[in-house]
């Protein structure tokens, strides 16, 4: 019997929602998927064959090969955490609030490099600011050759641009800080109100958290949005030096330097210092990079502390919640 294939499109704690083109089921994965390690589960996004159990509940046998996937250092500890997978473009969102932080947006675009997924960054709440061309411009600066848009998404301006990303095949998903917009974004692809919004603090642009858990959604259009929660913070995985496009600037001006040994801070003839006093580049984009390098250096004598007790947890706990419909398939 040939396998059945469906895709992930919302993951819990030990549950999965799976989607093929008639139906949707609730899953759990397969004993042999457990022993392969954490890094190994299903994920947002996911190809994976299953079994049905009966009732619209399915086992996973296999997760197919991946495209791609975005990976973020987890919140706690330093083992990688894997978002979504097989996406095409990444729509990085930000607010020209509170919300607006060009130090985190670099962080968002390495994270689309190392991903090898397409950046684009959306601009949300156009409509808060008089004149969007200054943020246009320092966005430019940092994002380079990205596309970039101003949009408002509570006032649908300028929003259909956006759909120009999709074809029927495309996949992509929106990163961004709570209170960015994010939900209202994806309300308004949907054309209905499927995310739930809530105020943002008008003192510092922030938000709460207003979707839960990650989720896959088929757009009217054609192409899938899988709409993520907010993150406050954004730690890199990736243990490579940070030489991509956002940083490839700072990378050439380091092979100038007049010294092989130069320190980078006060050396006398020090390309990166002469570049900052000229201008060509901001000192806060230099600093940046030396926080991710730091960042990335500390990681890898840092990789694999606890993620076996981790593993261990998780597996127990998903074990307890399958033991029930597993058993059922066996009767």
């Amino acid at each position: 019997m040939e396998p059945k294939t469906a895709r992930v499109v919302e993951e819990h704690k030990t549950q999965y929602i799976l989607r093929t083109p008639d139906t949707e089921y609730t899953a759990v994965i397969r004993g042999k998927i457990l022993l392969n390690g954490k890094k190994d589960f299903p994920k947002v996004g996911d190809y994976v064959e299953y079994a049905e159990l009966g009732g619209d509940q399915a086992v996973i046998e296999n997760i197919l090969p991946r495209k791609n996937q975005i990976i973020r250092k987890a919140a706690i500890g330093n083992e990688p955490q894997v978002i979504v997978t097989n996406v095409d473009v990444m729509f990085i969102v930000m607010g020209l609030d509170g919300d607006y932080n060009l130090r985190r947006l670099e962080r968002y675009l390495l994270l689309a490099e190392q991903s090898n997924v397409k950046p684009v960054v959306v601009l949300n709440k156009m409509d808060v600011v008089p004149d969007v061309q200054p943020f246009l411009d320092e966005v430019r600066a940092v994002a380079h050759d990205a596309a970039i848009h101003a949009v408002s998404a509570s006032t649908e301006l300028n929003m259909e641009v956006l759909k120009t990303y999709f074809t029927p095949e495309t996949t992509a998903v929106m990163l961004g800080s709570s209170g960015a917009g994010k939900s209202t974004m994806m309300n308004w692809f949907l054309g209905h109100n499927k995310q739930a919004t809530q105020e943002v603090r008008e003192d510092d642009g922030k938000g709460r958290h207003t979707t839960t858990s990650r989720e896959l959604f088929a757009l009217p259009g054609g192409g899938y949005l899988i709409d993520t929660p907010g993150m406050r913070t954004l730690g890199l995985f990736n243990t490579g030096d940070p030489t991509n496009d956002t940083f490839g600037d700072i990378e050439a001006l380091l092979k100038e330097c007049k010294y092989s040994d130069c320190d980078h801070t006060k050396s006398r003839g020090c390309a990166i210092q002469n570049a900052i006093y000229d201008g060509i580049i901001d000192a806060k984009h230099y600093a940046s990079y030396c926080k991710l390098k730091g960042e990335q250096d500390y990681l890898k004598t840092k990789i694999g502390v606890n993620s076996n007790a981790e593993h261990k947890e998780k597996v127990k706990k998903i074990q307890k919640q399958n033991r029930r419909l597993l058993d059922k398939e066996e009767e």
